[in-house]
């Protein structure tokens, strides 16, 4: 039991640490554009980019 809590605990940190990457090295003017078409992704992930510890 306490290998499946590491091994899900080693995933989700797998998860945030690309979420962070995908944030760092997305292109500011490609976020504008989608944001601009609407993407509410692309409007969050500004918002992030903006501002990391909101």
């Amino acid at each position: 039991m306490e290998l499946l809590i590491i091994l899900v605990l080693i995933l989700l940190n797998g998860v945030f640490a690309m979420s962070e990457l995908a944030l760092v090295s997305a292109k500011r003017a490609r976020l504008e554009k989608m944001a601009g078409e609407g993407r509410g992704g692309a409007r969050a992930a500004m918002r992030l980019a903006d501002d990391p510890s909101a």
